[in-house]
């Protein structure tokens, strides 16, 4: 096994280009996690949100690793062990090392249940000594989590609630005056104007000409980008005057352009820009993709041309960047490799499944419902086996774990323990127990949110097949309407 894997990050470097690069030297001393695989990433982009991961390492016998960074500006990076993440900030130019306190990996709680999901280790930055950005920006935000927990109320019921923020700027200002990092006071600040929205003092059309400017746009400032994403979620679909949202079906159905979108929208008070509208354009592309009455591929067609746009490279890479994630997962979408080891010792991988479906489901061994679900499978396997290759993957945390689950049974297709490849869990999107996934024989994604055996896995099956090849004869009443195609 390779100690040291360092994938590329050309294209994560290309997001910032122009920009003079710093390095940096991160050492981590994570105890409990000796052996295990560390996945360090970042987002290449703050409206996407599309990870590109930096390195994967194996953690060396007394809990040691390390990596550096090329970096023009603060930036903030994940760290994934298994069930396990942590965030951080790196500044150009400055080395860290990071301690972990002591993790036992073998406790069940730390492992999923009904939800994957991610645990936050405690952890301390050694060097630099304070003060840094982390812990000026953890001081920061403790001044606003106290405000919240203290005045909530009193901001949502009104009564002059501003002249609380006033009081809370204040605060803010004094820490800063001994605080004066640049990224550190536009976090202050666009905290502080989503006070003045939540007190009402500040109305939408004022956020719009104070905080959204084009010419102030901080692509890379994770607060700020939060306070954007927060500010115009949803915004085209639901938040448009009504005349406006009656056309977005024809424009975007029958155009299918982005030129004849930003030309309807451009009737929006807030949207008058076009730089601005752009870039709400790409903000609010994944969750119009969503809504059934709008065209997939005419979502995408919008991606595509602004992919060249003419007001910003930020904006070329955010919609390569969103149409990568969007289409990931879609049916017919390539579904990524992937190679194991079964229970048995046979390697299985998608690549030497062609002309095979591959249906695959997710389990632990304290997941009821997933392991109810074996029963069925059982059955199902005994009809397709010829045709299918069924995959089990355990989310355990111990391979004898799953073990114990099967070594009773007589179940003869694939169980894979998953181990430390939490990188399959990130490419799959596995967030739920219990999980299933169909791919085709060409190693596409007929379903990615498949059914599961006991949702009449079967009958869907056979629908499918049915309206492939129109061939087959639908026998099960369950699923009415289905019939021979003549």
């Amino acid at each position: 096994m390779r100690i040291f894997k360092i994938t590329t990050i050309l294209l994560f470097l290309i997001a910032f280009s122009g920009n003079i690069f710093s390095k940096s030297h991160i050492e981590l001393n994570f105890p409990g996690a000796e052996n295990r695989t560390a996945t360090i990433w970042a987002y290449k982009d703050l409206v996407s949100l599309e990870r590109q991961v930096i390195s994967e390492i194996i953690i060396d016998k007394k809990g040691n690793f390390s990596f550096y960074t090329y970096n023009s500006q603060i930036q903030k990076y994940f760290i994934e062990i298994r069930y396990f993440r942590v965030s951080f900030y790196v500044e150009p130019n400055t080395d860290y090392k990071i301690q972990f306190d002591k993790v036992d990996f073998n406790n069940r709680e730390y492992y999923p249940k009904s939800m994957v999901g991610y645990l936050v280790p405690k952890f301390s930055i050694a060097e630099p000594i304070a003060p840094e950005f982390n812990s000026e920006l953890d001081s920061l935000n403790l001044i606003f989590d106290n405000f919240i927990a203290e005045n909530h109320l009193r901001l949502r019921m009104g009564n002059k609630s501003w002249q609380l923020v006033d009081s809370l700027e204040l605060e803010v200002n004094l820490y800063l005056k001994k605080h004066s990092d640049k990224d550190l006071k536009a976090n202050a600040a666009v905290q502080i104007a989503q006070f003045r929205m939540l007190s009402n003092q500040y109305g939408r059309d004022y956020i719009v000409k104070t905080y959204f400017k084009p010419t102030d746009i901080a692509y890379h400032n994770v607060a700020y980008m939060s306070f954007f994403r927060s500010f115009w979620t949803k915004y085209i679909g639901t938040s448009l005057k009504r005349d406006l949202r009656n056309k977005l079906d024809s424009v975007i159905n029958q155009e299918r352009s982005y030129q004849a979108l930003s030309a309807l929208l451009a009737n929006d008070s807030l949207l008058v820009d076009p730089y601005l509208r752009e870039l709400v354009i790409l903000r609010n592309i994944p969750q119009l993709y969503k809504m059934d009455k709008f065209d997939k591929e005419a979502v995408i067609n919008i991606l595509y041309d602004i992919s060249a746009s003419k007001y910003s490279k930020e904006h070329q890479s955010i919609a390569v960047n969103l149409r990568n994630k969007i289409e990931n997962l879609n049916t017919g979408s390539k579904a990524p490799n992937f190679t194991f080891f079964d229970s048995k010792g046979d390697t299985i991988s998608l690549e030497n499944q062609k002309g095979m479906y591959v249906y695959i489901q997710f389990f632990t061994d304290d997941c009821i419902e997933c392991l109810s679900q074996m029963k069925i499978t059982n059955e199902l396997y005994e009809k397709f086996d010829d045709i299918i290759t069924f995959v089990h993957i355990s989310l355990d945390r111990k391979e004898e774990d799953m073990l114990n689950v099967i070594d009773d049974e007589d179940y003869k297709w694939h169980f894979v323990f998953l181990e430390d490849n939490y990188k399959f869990i990130q490419d799959y999107q596995i967030n739920t127990l219990p999980r299933a996934i169909l791919i085709s024989q060409e190693g596409e994604f007929i379903q990615w949110n498949a059914p599961l055996p006991s949702q009449y896995f079967e009958d869907y099956f056979l629908k499918y097949l049915n309206d492939k090849k129109g061939n087959l004869q639908l026998e099960n009443p369950r699923y009415r309407g289905y019939r021979k195609k003549n």
